[in-house]
């Protein structure tokens, strides 16, 4: 599934394990639209122990495989288009006096 990253967040484990979340837009599936009414993209967020180096911007491929009952885990990210690391939101600058 192809997915636009607009955010990435590394954090740490109770163990002290680096742990990623990765979150996306992405459009949605030719059954959702030919079975319900849908407006916009489709959210998606994924969790994985491994850092894939994707920046904000990044249109990529999520891939999976099955994990725990058969459930599809998230097994790899494959860079489709590098978008530069370009922050979703602009910052706004204070001048301090």
């Amino acid at each position: 599934m192809k997915v636009e990253i607009v955010g990435v967040r590394k954090g740490k484990t109770k163990t002290g394990r680096d742990c990623f979340n990765y979150y996306g837009l992405k459009e949605f599936s030719d059954y959702d639209q030919e079975n319900a009414q849908c407006d916009g993209v489709e959210v998606v967020k994924e969790f994985s122990y491994k850092d894939y180096g994707v920046k904000v911007g990044d249109e990529v491929e999520f891939q999976y495989e099955p994990g725990f009952k058969g459930a599809a885990t998230l097994s790899n990210i494959l860079m489709v288009k590098a978008g530069g690391g370009i922050p979703p939101f602009k910052e706004e600058k204070t001048e301090k006096k």
